[in-house]
């Protein structure tokens, strides 16, 4: 599916010009003082007797043909030194048990998002609570359509062998973006992707987020369009062509984005079941009965396949009494979360899970381990009603 950057054509990014920023960091070495004489001495030339011209710090002048003559505060290494910002040192690696266990946790990562508002229901979340929908351009009719954004799924699958740590974060944003528009277009049949994925930009121009809850996103696509009028209201005033507030929005958008989730979900799971080095429960690890899962290492979230669809659908957790982190486990029904065709093709494609019900997802240290636990967690709330929650114990 084609991004949306020819709806904007007054906007100098739409043209893919270079944009001054706000702020800008310099490196540490290049704000000394002889690295700033050096550069504007660089930049002031020769004099007319083919001199270079030569700045005096001390003094304040810069030599000419004629003499000392006072230089302007622009060139000055004092007032450029003091002007400039210096560049942070990238953060190390996390010290210390806890410092390491809050790093890899998924509900951490969540709360660190960048806040962002949704202004149906007039709440500012971080943004891993919101759900991301894009203005994409029909590349037939031109008209401006809605389309889920690919936040959601960045990183999900693995870009490496599926037993290496997930240190490289640059390509799955693509793979990511490029599924994300295959499952659009097969939904829609008129919206075909005419672009290359390395062509197509990574977010659209005009991104706006709502709550990550189906009853809100079928809301917007209900009979009352005040909702979805308000998904562009507040892009008001900042170089918004009029065509784009009427955007098609799908009447089924929920179970679009659902079915999206799922399918995702169950790629992932596929992916880290069927590994063809090592151990095969690396990542996945079968559980006889509930007191089995004490002794799971690096323990992170319950899968549970129940035979049939009874049983906690919405919240539920586990009680590990005697863990130092993690005591608290959630415990995901992903015949609930996944629905009856994703479970069927989770079993049929990963041997893991087509015998048992409990099984332990574990929590390792790679960007598509933590996309994929907290995808699923993801689901959990979208799909969730309001309701007092349960809690398994052992």
């Amino acid at each position: 599916m084609k991004r949306c950057t020819a709806l904007r054509p007054s906007s100098l990014r739409a043209l893919n010009l270079p944009l001054g920023q706000r702020w800008y960091s310099y490196d540490k070495a290049s704000l000394t003082k002889e690295a700033l004489l050096h550069k504007v001495e660089a930049g002031l030339g020769h004099d007319a007797d083919g001199k270079s011209l030569k700045i005096n710090p001390e003094a304040k002048t810069v030599s000419t043909a004629a003499g000392d003559l006072p230089i302007s505060p622009i060139f000055d290494p004092a007032w450029m030194q003091a002007r400039r910002k210096t560049a942070k040192a990238a953060p190390g690696p996390p010290l210390g048990r806890f410092r390491r266990k809050l790093a890899n946790n998924p509900f951490a990562q969540a709360l660190a998002t960048p806040i962002r508002r949704c202004p149906n229901s007039a709440t500012s979340l971080p943004r891993y609570f919101l759900q991301d929908f894009e203005m994409i351009k029909h590349p037939q009719t031109g008209a401006a359509w809605w389309a889920p954004g690919p936040l959601a799924f960045e990183h999900v699958l693995p870009t490496k062998r599926p037993d290496e740590s997930q240190t490289d974060r640059n390509n799955g944003g693509d793979k990511a973006a490029a599924a994300t528009a295959e499952l659009v277009s097969a939904s829609a049949p008129d919206l075909s992707d005419t672009t290359t994925g390395s062509a197509r930009r990574r977010r659209s121009p005009i991104t706006s987020y709502t709550l990550s809850r189906k009853s809100l996103v079928d809301m917007v696509g209900g009979p009352n369009k005040k909702y979805l009028a308000l998904l562009s209201a507040i892009r008001t005033g900042m170089a918004v062509a009029p065509d784009t507030r009427d955007a098609v929005w799908r009447e089924d958008m929920g179970s679009l984005l659902l079915g999206m989730m799922r399918t995702h979900a169950t790629d992932a799971l596929i992916a880290r079941g069927n590994r063809p080095h090592g151990p095969k429960d690396r990542f996945i690890q079968p559980c006889v009965n509930w007191k089995d899962i004490e002794g799971v290492r690096m323990r992170g979230c319950v899968i549970w396949l129940p035979e049939n669809s009874d049983g906690p659908r919405q919240y539920a957790t586990l009680d590990v009494e005697e863990a130092q982190y993690g005591r608290k486990m959630v415990v995901h029904n992903l015949r609930w979360l996944l629905g009856d065709n994703e479970v069927q093709r989770l079993r049929d494609s990963a041997q893991v899970f087509r015998e048992g019900e409990i099984f332990v997802l574990k929590q390792w240290t790679s960007t598509s381990m933590m996309r994929l636990h907290l995808l699923l967690w993801k689901l959990q709330g979208y799909l969730a009603e309001p309701d007092t929650g349960s809690s398994i114990k052992q």
